[in-house]
C-alpha cells in the first residue's frame, strides 16, 4: 500500500503542509530547520514513500514512468523483453506502465491507462509498419523493439536480419542441406525474415520455398505446415514456437528433417531435441530503446547482430 505524506506527518507528529515543503523541495524558503528537513527525508525513505506520477506532473516535473505497449502478451518472446525492460527501470529509477494488444491489433481504448499515468516515454514491443495509433502519442519520445514504417516518429531497434539470415542459410548449405522451406506466420517481422532469407538462399544457390500459414497459434503453424515438407532436407522457421509444432510433426512422421527456429526463448534449449535458432540480444535491444525515450534522439533504426546458436536439431 502506497505511503502518504499524512502519514509520515503524523508518525513525526509534525503538520502534513510541513511534509509537504520538505518532499517538494521547497521548506528552507519557508525556514524549516535542516534538521527537521532530514527527519522528514529519512521517515519518507524508511516508509518507502513515492510520489504520484499525477502530482509530479502537476508541478511541472516528470513522472518518471514508461509506457510499454506490448503487441501480444501471449509471444514468450515478449515476456523476455520486458524483463531487460524492467532491469533498464530499476537501474534508471522509472517506473512501467503496461498496455497490450489482442490478437496484435492496436486498440485505442486499452491505450487509456498509458495517458492516465502521464508518463515520460512510450516503447512498443512488436513489428508494425503503419501504427496510426501512435498519433496519439506525439509529443513524446517514442521507442520500438521490432521493426516499423521508416516514417514513423520512433527510434526502431531489431535485430540485423539481413545477418541473422546469412548466419543460418550459410550454416545449413555447409551441412550439405539443400532444398529449404521457410514457415513463417503473417506478421511483418515474418515477411522481412522471408525476403533476406530468399536473397542469401539464391547466393548460394539454394532452393527455399516460402510458406506463409495463417493459423493464429504459433505453434499449430509449424505442426500443420511441417506435414506438407515434401523433398525439403530443412525447415527453416520464422520463431522458435513455429519450430516447435514442425518438430512435433516430423517427430510423429519419424522424419530427420533439419530444423531451425528464431528468437531462442527458454524453452528452446530446454525442448526435446533442444532448438538451433538465433538469439535476439535483448539486453541491449532494451537498453537502447530505454536510453532512446529517458534521452530523446532523432527518429532512426539501429539494427543489431544476432547469435546463430547450434543445437541438435540442424
Amino acid at each position: 500500500m502506497a505511503v502518504s505524506q499524512k502519514q509520515i506527518a503524523e508518525k513525526l507528529g509534525v503538520s502534513i503542509a510541513l511534509v509537504s515543503r520538505v518532499l517538494s523541495g521547497k521548506a528552507l524558503e519557508i525556514g524549516i530547520a535542516p534538521a527537521t528537513i532530514d527527519k522528514v527525508m529519512q521517515a519518507a525513505g524508511e516508509m518507502g514513500y513515492v510520489p504520484s506520477a499525477a502530482a509530479l506532473t502537476l508541478k511541472g516535473k516528470a513522472s518518471r514512468t514508461i509506457g510499454v505497449v506490448v503487441y501480444d502478451f501471449n509471444d514468450p518472446f515478449f515476456g523476455a523483453i520486458i524483463e531487460q525492460l524492467q532491469i533498464q527501470a530499476d537501474k534508471n529509477r522509472y517506473s512501467l506502465v503496461l498496455a497490450g494488444f489482442k490478437g496484435r491489433h492496436p486498440d485505442e481504448s486499452v491505450l487509456q491507462p498509458l495517458h492516465k499515468h502521464a508518463i515520460d516515454g512510450l516503447i512498443a514491443l512488436g513489428s508494425d509498419m503503419q501504427a496510426d495509433w501512435l498519433k496519439g502519442f506525439k509529443e513524446l519520445p517514442i521507442a520500438r523493439i521490432g521493426h516499423g514504417n521508416p516514417h514513423e516518429p520512433s527510434v526502431r531497434v531489431a535485430v540485423d536480419e539481413d545477418d541473422a539470415a546469412r548466419q543460418l542459410i550459410e550454416y545449413l548449405t555447409g551441412t550439405g542441406r539443400r532444398n529449404l522451406i521457410y514457415i513463417s506466420g503473417t506478421h511483418p517481422a515474418h515477411q522481412l525474415r522471408g525476403q533476406v532469407l530468399a536473397k542469401h538462399a539464391a547466393r548460394l544457390d539454394c532452393k527455399l520455398i516460402i510458406q506463409n500459414s495463417d493459423e493464429a497459434d504459433s505453434f499449430t503453424a509449424g505442426l500443420t505446415t511441417a506435414r506438407k515438407t515434401g523433398s525439403a532436407d530443412a525447415l527453416v522457421c520464422a520463431t522458435d514456437q513455429i519450430a516447435m509444432g514442425a518438430l512435433h510433426a516430423l517427430h510423429d512422421a519419424n522424419s530427420r528433417i533439419a530444423v531451425t527456429g528464431f528468437d531462442d526463448i527458454p524453452a528452446a534449449a530446454q525442448f526435446i531435441p533442444p532448438i538451433t535458432t538465433v538469439r535476439q540480444p535483448l539486453a541491449k535491444m532494451a537498453q537502447r530503446a530505454f536510453l532512446a525515450v529517458i534521452e530523446p534522439t532523432e527518429p532512426q533504426e539501429i539494427f543489431l547482430p544476432g547469435q546463430l546458436i547450434i543445437r541438435q536439431t540442424a
